[in-house]
């Protein structure tokens, strides 16, 4: 036979067998999520965890491996196994509703380790349990690690959760240097102040919180253009914040970037539809 036929055929074989290995991870991945979640005939959320309570469903969601015996799952996935744990248990947290499990939930959606679903599953608990005891477990984070992506997520709950209170917040730990871009942030003043854009106006008065630029366009309330345009007679507008106006879809704002680029010898840019923040795109 020759060489290259040879080679030719052991390349193959080699190829199936790596096929033949990769069909049976999924196949045993498919029966671990099967035993894990209990299948689909029975609701992990409303049978799992029936006669625990609330400090032992917590347990389980902060320490799995603790708590229960899924370090010795047959399946030979223990890591998988506790984390399907964990998510049970945020899951059934959210459920009881009970206010006692909001430090549980938060700790886990903080912490880097906790099993993605679970993590998931947590988010999903603390908003539909909801209360003071949430929205100032997450003003507590926002105020204290505002730059992270997980914090961006807690204010844009926030938004969700809280009211015109929280405004000062999310406006002084938002991303004062990119009004345009969106953020937890700038969706979570959004939905605040949906109805009513005049408590962002003060804002816009200082330099440091000029930033809410960005969410005043993208509610678009009716007669706030003045106090958008008031910027460029103080010199704090920037090439960022032009281009902004400019591409908002409103007249007043396009006018107003328009002139400030032309007195100041600068280009500001036609974006492509959908990059920028459009007048009432909420």
């Amino acid at each position: 036979m020759p060489v290259g036929e040879d080679r030719f055929r052991n390349d193959g074989v080699i190829r199936a067998r790596r096929r033949l290995r990769r069909a049976l991870v999924v196949v045993v991945a498919a029966l671990l999520v099967g035993s894990c979640s209990g299948g689909d005939d029975q609701s992990t959320s409303t049978s799992w965890g029936e006669g625990m309570t609330v400090s032992e469903l917590a347990a389980v969601l902060t320490d799995p491996v603790a708590a229960t015996d899924c370090e010795l799952d047959p399946s030979g996935f223990p890591e998988m196994a506790c984390g399907f744990q964990a998510r049970n248990a945020a899951e059934a947290l959210g459920e009881r509703g009970d206010p006692a499990a909001v430090p549980a939930l938060l700790a886990a959606v903080q912490d880097p380790e906790t099993y993605n679903e679970a993590s998931e599953a947590s988010w999903e608990a603390l908003e539909a349990i909801g209360g003071p005891g949430v929205v100032d477990g997450l003003v507590v984070w926002i105020t204290s690690d505002p730059e992270t992506l997980e914090a961006e997520r807690a204010a844009r709950m926030l938004g969700r959760l809280g009211g015109v209170e929280h405004n000062q917040i999310l406006v002084e730990n938002g991303d004062s240097y990119f009004g345009c871009i969106g953020s937890g942030y700038s969706d979570a003043l959004v939905m605040i102040n949906k109805a009513d854009a005049t408590p962002l106006l003060v804002y816009l008065e200082s330099f440091d919180t000029l930033w809410v630029y960005g969410p005043l366009i993208r509610i678009g309330g009716p007669g706030t253009e003045e106090a958008l345009v008031a910027p460029f007679a103080k010199e704090w507008v920037t090439v960022e914040m032009a281009e902004c106006f400019l591409n908002s879809g409103n007249p007043t704002l396009e006018q107003a970037a328009e002139e400030w680029a032309a007195t100041h010898g600068q280009s500001i840019t036609v974006l492509p539809g959908g990059s920028s923040p459009q007048w009432g795109s909420g």
